[in-house]
């Protein structure tokens, strides 16, 4: 961990070009500079734990399946022109029989689940965006002519191959080089992206002094709170004309829960949705009461009349410009 804080690896790539929804650029010079808010998040630390453990099944169903030689990793590597060009592969591959290993490949294993895969683009003719750019880097560090994406997707494994690509080694070399000399070392953040991991991360960033006040810029400030009324507009205009054309769907479905085309369905209106609690009470109090149970919950009230400093830290900050109320 203390290595990979003295470059940019393979994972900080996709973030930098903001392929990656975990966190953008903010969050890797957060991470390279040493402001990185600690984050505590046990979905994506067990998901971490369960790659980690399972990534040695992986390389051995590819190297069972493609008769390769699959070799453990070497660790760190680091380019000697650039030194902030760092690349921890998960495995090397070489060809069976290649004893001399003098034309290794990078193999990059992954573990998903269906849905994940799904969201990810885990199919078809090319890799996944996120692991194929990891790829490419290493390839781009170690100066290898090939790498190798593997996932485990639940039961099923599927694989690529990546060729080196010249122009796409140059592209993320000028890219990390940018932000490694803009950025990193002037000590200079980059402008946040609108990943909703780098929301997350801006509000977890500082504790909000009550009542503080900072001068901004004020041409800046007009333009960006002119530039979100406009788009707050245009969300509510499109807004409108989604529901507008999902009400016809609805309408055209009427009490069918399936519209099909020669028998193939194209979209639904099943009943499988969130359960209306409170339209339920309302209907049916005396079955309601039946099925009613006490939940532990916090007394947010109370603990903020008793503890208002405490009751404030865990209170989200709310964006707000006067004329919106």
């Amino acid at each position: 961990m203390a290595a990979r804080q003295l470059g940019i690896g393979g994972s900080d790539v996709a973030a930098i070009l903001g392929m990656d929804t975990h966190g953008g650029a903010l969050r890797v010079w957060l991470e390279k500079t040493g402001q990185a808010p600690s984050r505590s998040d046990a979905r994506l630390e067990r998901a971490a734990r369960r790659g980690h453990r399972l990534e040695g099944l992986v390389a051995e169903f590819f190297a069972e399946e493609t008769g390769l030689t699959v070799l453990d990793s070497p660790g760190t590597l680091q380019h000697v022109g650039h030194p902030h060009w760092i690349a921890n592969p998960d495995r090397l591959t070489a060809a069976p029989g290649d004893t001399a290993q003098e034309d290794l490949g990078v193999l990059e294993c992954k573990t998903r689940t269906w849905r994940s895969a799904q969201s990810e683009g885990w199919s078809g003719d090319e890799a996944p965006d996120r692991p194929a750019i990891q790829g490419h880097w290493y390839l781009t560090v170690s100066g290898y002519s090939h790498a190798h994406v593997a996932g485990l997707i639940d039961d099923d494994l599927v694989w690529w191959r990546l060729e080196r690509d010249d122009e796409l080694c140059a592209m993320l070399a000028d890219a990390v080089d940018r932000f490694w000399h803009d950025h990193v070392i002037p000590g200079i953040p980059p402008a946040p992206d609108g990943t909703t991991a780098t929301t997350d991360l801006l509000s977890r960033l500082w504790a909000g002094r009550e009542e503080a006040t900072v001068e901004v810029d004020p041409v800046e400030t007009t333009l960006l709170t002119q530039r979100r009324r406009e788009l707050r507009d245009r969300i509510s205009v499109l807004d409108a004309e989604l529901t507008t054309v999902e009400n016809r769907m609805r309408q055209t479905l009427a009490d069918a829960e399936v519209a099909s085309i020669g028998g193939r369905e194209i979209y639904s209106w099943r009943q499988n949705g969130q359960f209306a609690a409170a339209r339920f009470r309302a209907a049916e109090p005396q079955l309601a009461a039946e099925y009613t149970r006490l939940a532990p919950a916090v007394d947010a009230k109370r603990l903020a009349a008793d503890h208002p400093e405490t009751y404030r830290k865990y209170r989200a900050r709310v964006l707000r410009a006067p004329s919106e109320g």
